[in-house]
């Protein structure tokens, strides 16, 4: 028996959060036959999230099209923590999409769950190096989803016992992969009540890919996460140089904004073995430091899970070269690096007409 069980009985449990709040919430719910009264107090913000909505039963809360429960006032191994979801009616949270993992990160850092790592729904137990959810889908691997450490990437298989998934701050909220027996706080998630889950197009071992429409493409480019783009393998040329050769085939670097592009440039890549190159990107901070644009006007996306980490001893997130490197390049694991606008990297161009 859990050790949080005898805590759980028909009436209202008061949960204690880190900072020592106590909510007291009237949510009902059933743990076998027996039903007892959960309250949460999932946020700092001004919303109430423990109430539900429409789409989440309550203590759950609207996440993109998720309903999850950050569970920060326990912390347990996987297995307990597994137990506790379903005792609240729910599983850890699977994330099997860039969309949701997006989604999930925005969140975390909006309501400043930043002080613990969280176990998420996913192992290689059966199988070393075969990430699969409860429910048997696939977990995706590589970018934008796992950590990525200048020349390695998790999951990482040093003395095979390290078997399930977790989100640890001290990486920015990339997955990583621990030991199931470690103690950490978790994400349980509930079924939306208004939306019925897509089917996820797995492609193993990277998983789903993104979403795109079908297009036509002029010669030399290619679909990509439903847009026309062309690697430009055969040359290397600085930024500037980089954005002249595009714009002489009616294009200009990519920008990317939207992180299932992301996701589907990097599985691209890998499907086609040209993981030996670095391509830019059109993003600069040429004009203000600190604040990356691309040359179509739009920000460039900051934080997880666009842009990469630094060393695994001591962490800390691209950008990080100051007035030194001002352009925007993917490489090795294809999440966003800055470097030397003088660097001479392969045209990633999009078709612009």
């Amino acid at each position: 028996m859990m050790s949080y069980l005898p805590l759980i009985f028909t009436g209202t449990l008061f949960v204690v959060q880190a900072d020592s709040r106590v909510a007291r919430n009237r949510t009902k719910l059933e743990a076998n036959t027996d039903s007892y009264h959960l309250g949460i107090e999932p946020s700092r913000s001004q919303t109430n999230l423990t109430l539900g909505s429409e789409a989440c039963p309550g203590g759950y809360s609207l996440v993109g099209a998720k309903c999850p429960m950050f569970v920060t006032f326990i912390a347990q191994p996987y297995s307990e923590a597994r137990q506790f979801c379903h005792a609240a009616k729910g599983e850890l949270t699977a994330i099997t999409t860039a969309t949701d993992f997006k989604n999930l990160v925005d969140y975390i850092n909006a309501n400043d769950f930043t002080s613990g790592d969280f176990w998420l729904d996913g192992t290689d137990e059966a199988t070393e190096g075969v990430w699969v959810t409860s429910s048997g889908e696939a977990v995706p691997l590589g970018t934008p989803f796992w950590a990525a450490f200048g020349l390695s990437q998790q999951p990482d298989y040093v003395n095979g016992k390290k078997h399930c998934l977790f989100l640890p701050p001290a990486w920015f909220f990339y997955m990583g992969n621990n030991p199931c027996s470690a103690v950490k706080n978790f994400i349980c998630e509930a079924t939306n009540q208004t939306q019925t889950k897509a089917t996820s197009a797995a492609l193993a071992p990277f998983g789903p890919s993104a979403v795109s429409s079908r297009v036509t493409c002029p010669i030399l480019f290619v679909e990509v996460g439903g847009l026309c783009m062309m690697f430009v393998t055969w040359e290397e040329e600085t930024w500037e140089d980089a954005r002249q050769a595009c714009a002489g085939a009616s294009s200009d670097l990519l920008a990317i904004t939207d992180i299932e592009v992301l996701r589907a440039v990097y599985l691209f890549i890998h499907a086609n073995s040209l993981s030996g190159h670095t391509f830019w990107l059109g993003g600069s901070d040429m004009a203000s430091e600190g604040t990356w644009v691309y040359t179509t006007g739009e920000p460039v996306p900051m934080g997880t899970p666009f842009w990469g980490l630094n060393d695994m001893s001591a962490p800390s997130q691209e950008p990080n070269g100051g007035t030194s490197e001002n352009c925007l390049a993917i490489g090795i694991f294809y999440n966003f690096r800055d470097y030397s606008c003088g660097s001479r990297f392969n045209p990633l161009c999009v078709y612009t007409g």
